[in-house]
């Protein structure tokens, strides 16, 4: 059962006043439209037309608008049942921008509807998952995107190709990157309250305002936004879909990175909404990842790059007090009516490169540190140590030396694609590489009587320590085993000498108490203890989710003389 936090005014099964309602609404449809950004990034790249673009942003804000209603569904398989309202993610720029520059907009919209199926399946596997992206590995990939969506803004806050070109106001585009970056930046810092978590917005309007001022918005902008409908239906010819298999690596590794912010944003939403969160509840988690992973696909299917959920989102519904699951269907509904008025696309499209470069940087700085935040939630080993320290090298490599990554033969190019292929996939292989041998033992015999149940607490203690186990689980492991033996001894059943075995794999400690005597029939147990800005409150819950402890997992076992109690604790 789940405490209702006092601080809300709006808990998520609450409904606020119908004008309240809508405010809050409109003003996370307003937060979401900002990720626009993105998608028009990415069509740049592709060079699509005017028109094609403007009707793609239409499409794009009813993918939204769908996405989001599914993430706020309460029963049922998919959705958490929290206000995680998703929107266009960094994640997934760096390799829509390599799919548009491979095949266009179909070979983006293809690999979106990929991923968004590769997070579906990952969905199903959110447990057995921990151990091959435990913090260390988690936080380097938030970490890799962050880098990539940082070269991607640099390049466009500094105009790199359009300077060697000489085709722009150069002066002009520097002081409007400048100015985004320092009102982001300068509002997180120092602001505080509502306006530091709408530090985004206010670097948008800050960014636009000195780009028009310095006459970065084309004439033929500025008559593309005055001559748009306010009504009009998206044309969909644009709609086209191919698969390209030499983006599939930077897919893959964008949609582990989406399931893994999911779940940071998710445990958020449940430590918000809940006054006594202990643990993470896995259904809302697999719910909340398959409707990610479902949304994503709805937006590739829209003729739409991918998306995630928002942890900046969070931090503002936390502010407003307010984190009612139907400000997530008044957001939608908003947003379908901003699909249906061409002139919102066009003031996207009429954006400058330098603002989105800006905010990008912005995006990018926060969630590089989210990163290493999450990694340094868990003491750092030295298998951890390597597996950092040899996938970043190799994925700034790529781009230090490309030459020679792309002569590389066929096979392993198609892993060595970029910065966050490249950076995943060696993290994940030397993870599994690293985890030979890393299961530690220990044992001893127990002769009846209290001495030698303290002798077995300080071994285990001792050796919970020595392998850095997280401080709780090991307190845990202690009182259960303490528990465990003294139920043994007070039913009368443990007859001989006590048999106790400890074993861990920086991801599960396992204790078992092997004994001469009948099966004790125990249920299973559950023994636990008990103002966020854009990436922040999406690493915080993750960091939560990969340190938290699950339910104790007990089991019994006989071979009709010796009985077998085993006590498992995810670390």
């Amino acid at each position: 059962m789940t405490r209702r936090p006092e601080e809300l005014d709006y808990a998520v099964d609450e409904t606020p006043p119908p004008l309240k309602l809508l405010a809050l609404g409109l003003q996370h449809a307003v937060l979401v439209s900002v990720y626009l950004v993105l998608v028009v990034v990415v069509v740049r790249a592709a060079k699509a037309p005017e028109a094609v673009v403007l009707s793609m942003l239409s499409f794009a804000m009813l993918a939204l608008a769908a996405a989001a209603v599914l993430q706020a569904l309460p029963r049922g398989p998919v959705g958490s049942g929290y206000l995680a309202v998703p929107v266009y993610s960094a994640i997934y720029l760096g390799p829509s921008v390599l799919a548009a520059e491979a095949g266009g907009l179909p070979a983006v919209f293809g690999m979106t509807i990929f991923a968004g199926a590769v997070e579906v399946v990952l969905s199903r596997f959110l447990r057995p998952l921990r151990g091959l992206f435990p913090p260390a590995v988690s936080g380097f990939i938030v970490c890799i995107v962050g880098i990539e969506l940082g070269l991607v803004g640099v390049s466009q806050a500094l105009a790199v190709e359009a300077y060697e070109a000489g085709a722009l106001n150069y002066a002009a585009h520097l002081a409007a990157a400048a100015v985004t970056l320092c009102v982001g930046i300068g509002l997180s810092v120092w602001a505080t309250g509502f306006l530091r978590l709408v530090c985004s917005l206010a670097a948008l309007v800050a960014g636009v305002a000195v780009a028009v001022a310095g006459g970065l918005v084309s004439p033929q902008h500025w008559a593309a936004l005055a001559g748009s409908p306010w009504l009009a239906l998206p044309d969909p010819g644009f709609l086209a879909y191919s698969f390209e298999p030499a983006v599939l690596p930077a897919f893959l590794a964008a949609a582990i990175a989406a399931t893994l912010r999911t779940i940071g944003v998710v445990t958020t939403c449940q430590k918000l909404n809940d006054s006594d969160w202990k643990r993470p509840d896995m259904r809302t988690l697999k719910g909340g990842a398959l409707a990610d992973g479902l949304g994503c696909m709805v937006a590739g299917l829209a003729g739409a790059p991918g998306l995630n959920a928002a942890p900046s989102l969070v931090g503002v519904s936390s502010a407003a007090r307010a984190t009612s699951r139907s400000i997530a269907y008044a957001c939608a509904a908003i947003l379908v009516v901003a699909a249906l008025t061409p002139k919102v696309g066009a003031f996207f499209l009429a954006l400058p490169l330098s603002v989105a470069g800006g905010l990008l940087v912005f995006s990018a700085s926060l969630m590089i540190a989210g990163g290493i935040g999450i990694m340094v939630s868990r003491t750092i080993d030295i298998r951890a140590t390597f597996v950092i320290g040899l996938s970043l090298l190799l994925a700034l490599g790529t781009k230090v030396y490309p030459t020679y990554f792309a002569d590389l033969p066929q096979a392993v190019h198609t892993f060595t694609g970029g910065v966050l292929a490249t950076g995943v996939f060696a993290s994940v292989l030397l993870t599994l590489l690293f985890r030979i041998g890393i299961r530690r033992r220990a044992s001893l015999r127990l002769a009846d009587g209290s001495a030698s149940l303290e002798e077995f607490l300080r071994i285990l203690g001792e050796r919970g320590r020595a392998w850095k186990i997280a401080p709780d689980v090991l307190s845990r492991a202690t009182e259960s085993a303490a528990e465990a033996v003294r139920e043994l001894r007070a039913a009368g059943i443990l007859e001989q000498t006590l048999a106790a075995s400890i074993s861990y794999d920086d991801v599960d400690l396992t204790v078992e108490l092997a004994y001469e005597g009948s099966v004790l029939r125990t249920p299973e147990r559950h023994l636990r203890r008990r103002n966020l800005v854009e990436e922040e409150s999406f690493a915080y819950g993750l960091a939560n989710f990969l340190t938290a402890v699950h339910p104790d997992r007990v089991s019994t076992r006989s071979d009709g003389r010796t009985a077998i109690l085993r006590m498992d604790f995810s670390a």
